[in-house]
């Protein structure tokens, strides 16, 4: 069973300095020494016990110091590489009385002319600061662009990563699936690493693979999924693993499994968080361990050993969130045996919040790893120096831990891991280069950190970055234009129209070759100008623009009239089949429904946008905020109805907007009117007599009305209207008192009275009129919904929900959020998204800190085109992102609520 740990943590990665002086027990394990002779020394054991050896110098200080045990310095582990066995043929481990002073020793052993080096096994700690479990803190996977790397690649099950740490919870649920096995201990190739029939989770190991042999002949009996290395640990914490290693590497604190987690968790399993590279393997491994007083500790001699284990069973992405500033030749050689057999090896600078050189992440061949925070800024514990390479986050980063728990901690302990884990990802990348081109890579893509106080290497890891930047360009589509030839805002039948578009191609990437743009409308009768164009090569760091090759269509009688239809822009181009798209939801033709938005940039049409697209209503939005000009008094006439809001906005109507509105009027045009301050500019005029069939009149109002009974016309019977409350747009501060005149109708008293809140008119044109705001309309305590009493009025103006039309025809090829409008939003907005194939989908919200904030879709979807809607009336203003995800698959799109 998995045994919890007292509290007191492993205090990972703040790279405290080992102190060398003084002979702790708690900087070194006791007892124990880590010597290389230079020639050949043979050892025996005496009949009385004592130690002896071929050399007269070393049997001085044997005697002296009075050692009971010799051993190899790998023990029972018989290195794969027949060349470093015979290197490492010389190196050993004494043993002395635990209460020895092992510098002392070390130091006496360095005098004699044999001995290359002697130091103690020390005790190299990990330092983290741990914090409460918060599910969905997963802020750096987004920092470093993680999601967008997903899009390329989330790792290979070929590619094994380890943590030379505190151990391996390798039972946690979010880690279990993708737990390395020894093929030469899987005697029946299940490739599990328990036994789930039999109901052993804690043992390595399935029935089948079980006979306490060594079938790998590498020296260690049964190590089927790792190896725990921790040995002569003297007295352990409450709940710590003893002296002994054994062939359960399991995690008793927290650590280990963090940083194997942050490298790579299970992805897409629908269990807690999930790590960088979350399809490669994750081999379990234990060279740490909790003293009795002290903080958690890796042994320096377990770690090696595990270095030479995991290099050997063919480990790519090694870390090593441990370390002190002193050098040690045993785990240089473990390190550079690593490196030279093609392991990418990744170091924690350490906490302690200086400049100072710290091993073993300065050794030649690891990567060096700083932490930043959310803001790009050096963590104030991170080490940091010119000799610091990267960057990665590591305050509160969310991850698995002991026990198959989760926690957010903070320490250069898990920005290693992080860096690591996109180390993994390069490899899954570019599998048949070396470590050497990997290491490159990691270093050379990251983003800069301007606001760094110190030298913190050429920046934060960016995942994307280093898995494309040598492969692709990187393009972006910065602007496109669609013509409106006659001004009305949207393409019309027979109209040809054009699209420009500006292209950048960022800095670093790619030069671009063979750049093709083509569009598409994605609709029939569509008639094609110039539906693709090529623009030659784009170089790094410019931009392109197609003004004088513009792209054009036509849509041609057959086309669909006054309907949503999606028009494509798709670019194309080399090296490697480089493509990117956006989409756009665009009105082709004449709806019959013309929404003009005359709330002074407020967006609270977003509430009225939403009503019509619940009933499918073919409208066209104009807003008069960025469409300065109305459409022409001749083209207003080719609309059936007019809704034309004016919000909160102080004297909404110009003169030629009222003569529009009246010339449109005269011709028939149903019109729908609301807003807070019409009375107030308009009381008194002719238009609103003659027109509006209203004049103001003095009394008491609410923020609710309720229909007056027989009111006629569009009213919905026995319907009360609340202007508070969520549903609406809360916004309602200034509705009015009217009289209706003219043969107008009134429809409906403000509560408790008989003022009139709003007016019908029938004859040579239909009018609904509010003094106030409709969109605060919120259907609150079981009264009316704003969508009911607009869906009457349409009916009462003779225009249905718009049938189904067959639109299209093809199936989308990409996986991919298409749209977010608008953007920036005032609390609601609408999502647009395309799946290649059915599936289950998940489509959440998140805050800047990863924290999940809503979930608008966790479900089955079908292959096509989607769109949906949310409400963000209860967030706060702010950047927030959308992560679509399914399929093995993620997209994200950043969008900025403002209130």
């Amino acid at each position: 069973m998995k045994r919890c740990p007292v509290v007191v943590l492993f205090v990972l990665l703040i790279a405290a300095s080992i102190s060398l002086a003084g002979n702790s027990s708690s900087d070194y394990v006791p007892g124990v020494l880590l010597i290389r002779f230079t020639e050949p020394v043979e050892f025996a054991t005496t009949s009385t016990g004592e130690m002896v050896s071929s050399s007269p110098e070393v049997n001085r200080i044997l005697s002296r110091f009075k050692a009971s045990e010799v051993q190899p310095f790998l023990g029972d582990y018989i290195l794969q590489d027949v060349e470093w066995r015979d290197r490492l043929a010389n190196d050993y481990k004494l043993f002395f009385p635990s209460s020895s002073d092992m510098e002392l020793i070390g130091a006496e052993c360095e005098q004699l002319d044999m001995v290359e080096f002697a130091t103690p096994d020390w005790l190299l700690p990990l330092y983290y600061t741990p914090d409460d479990p918060s599910f969905g803190l997963q802020w750096w996977l987004t920092k470093i662009s993680a999601d967008a790397a997903w899009d390329v690649t989330s790792g290979d099950e070929e590619i094994i990563v380890v943590a030379i740490d505190s151990g391996t919870d390798w039972n946690h649920p979010d880690m279990i699936e993708h737990i390395w096995i020894n093929p030469g201990e899987d005697i029946d190739d299940d490739h599990y690493p328990y036994d789930r029939a039999m109901g052993f989770p804690d043992q390595p190991g399935t029935v089948g693979d079980w006979n306490n042999a060594d079938d790998d002949m590498n020296g260690l009996v049964d190590d089927f999924i790792g190896w725990d290395w921790v040995h002569h640990t003297g007295a352990v914490a409450p709940g710590e693993d003893g002296p002994t290693p054994d062939n359960n590497p399991m995690d008793f604190d927290g650590h280990g499994t963090g940083c194997a987690s942050a490298m790579a968790a299970i992805g897409d399993n629908g269990v807690g968080g999930l790590g960088v590279a979350y399809n490669c393997k994750i081999m379990a491994s234990r060279s740490g361990y909790t003293p009795l007083e002290g903080i958690g500790s890796v042994i320096l001699s377990a770690a090696a050993q595990a270095i030479y284990y995991a290099t050997d069973k063919g480990v790519m992405v090694i870390n090593l969130s441990f370390g002190g500033d002193t050098q040690n030749t045993s785990l240089r050689n473990s390190i550079q045996y690593a490196w030279n057999h093609g392991a990418l090896l990744f170091g924690a600078t350490g906490n302690d919040g200086v400049g100072t050189v710290h091993y073993p992440s300065n050794y030649d061949h690891v990567i060096s790893v700083a932490a930043t925070t959310s803001q790009d800024e050096r963590a104030s514990f991170s080490n940091w120096g010119d000799w610091v390479e990267v960057a990665a986050p590591g305050e509160g980063c969310y991850t698995c831990w002991f026990n198959d728990s989760y926690s957010s901690w903070d320490g250069t302990s898990v920005a290693g891991p992080i860096a690591a884990g996109v180390g993994a990802l390069v490899i899954a990348m570019n599998p048949d280069e070396d470590n050497e081109f990997w290491r490159q890579r990691v270093i050379d893509s990251t983003d800069p950190c301007p606001n760094a106080d110190h030298p913190i290497g050429t920046g934060r890891v960016n995942a994307y970055k280093a898995v494309t930047q040598n492969l692709w360009p990187e393009l972006e589509i910065e602007e496109w234009t669609i013509s409106d030839p006659d001004g009305n805002g949207h393409p019309d039948i027979n109209e040809e129209i054009s699209v420009t578009f500006r292209l950048s191609n960022a800095e670093g990437w790619q030069d671009a070759t063979d750049v093709t743009a083509r569009i598409e409308v994605l609709t029939d009768g569509i008639e094609y100008g110039q539906q693709e164009v090529n623009l030659g090569g784009l170089a790094a760091g410019n931009e392109i623009l197609n003004t004088n090759l513009p792209l054009s269509f036509t849509a041609g009688q057959d086309a669909v009239n006054g309907r949503f239809v999606m028009l494509r822009l798709a670019i194309t181009c080399g090296p490697n089949d480089y493509e990117i798209a956006v989409q756009e939801r665009i009105m082709l033709g004449t709806p019959p429904i013309l929404l003009v938005d005359d709330d002074g940039g407020e967006e609270l049409e977003n509430w009225i946008i939403q009503d019509l697209d619940d009933y499918d209503y073919a409208y066209f939005h104009h807003d008069t905020n960025v469409l300065t000009s109305l459409p022409d008094n001749s083209e207003l006439d080719e609309y059936n109805a007019i809704v034309w809001m004016t919000g909160n906005a102080s004297d909404p109507f110009s003169d030629v907007e009222i003569a529009s509105l009246q010339n449109a009027m005269d011709n028939g045009v149903n019109v729908f009117l609301f807003g807070q301050k019409i009375d107030d500019q308009l009381a008194g005029t002719t238009f609103y007599s003659n027109y509006l069939h209203a004049q103001h009149a003095d009394g008491n109002t609410q923020m609710a009305l309720t229909a007056i009974e027989d009111a006629g016309g569009p009213v919905v019977e026995n319907s009360q209207l609340v202007l508070v409350g969520p549903g609406g747009a809360s916004n309602s501060t200034d509705p009015d008192v009217i009289e209706a005149i003219g043969g107008a109708h009134a429809a409906y008293y403000y509560l408790g009275g008989s003022n009139v809140g709003a007016l019908w008119y029938s004859g040579d044109y239909n009018l609904v009129y509010f003094p106030f705001a409709f969109e605060a309309v919120s259907g609150a305590s079981n009264t009316t919904s704003r969508l009911e009493v607009l869906f009457n009025i349409m009916e009462w103006f003779n225009i249905a929900d718009a049938p189904e039309q067959d639109l299209q025809v093809e199936t989308p090829t990409e996986f991919a959020l298409t749209d977010v409008y608008p953007n920036p939003f005032n609390s609601r907005a609408t999502v647009g998204f395309t799946l290649p194939q059915a599936g289950h989908v998940e489509l959440h919200l998140y805050d800047v800190t990863g924290r999940r904030v809503a979930t608008l879709l966790n479900g089955s979807a079908n292959s096509g085109q989607h769109t949906l809607s949310f409400d963000g009336e209860t967030l706060s203003s702010g950047v927030y992102f959308l992560q679509l995800s399914g399929q093995g698959l993620t997209d994200t799109r950043k969008l900025t609520l403002i209130k």
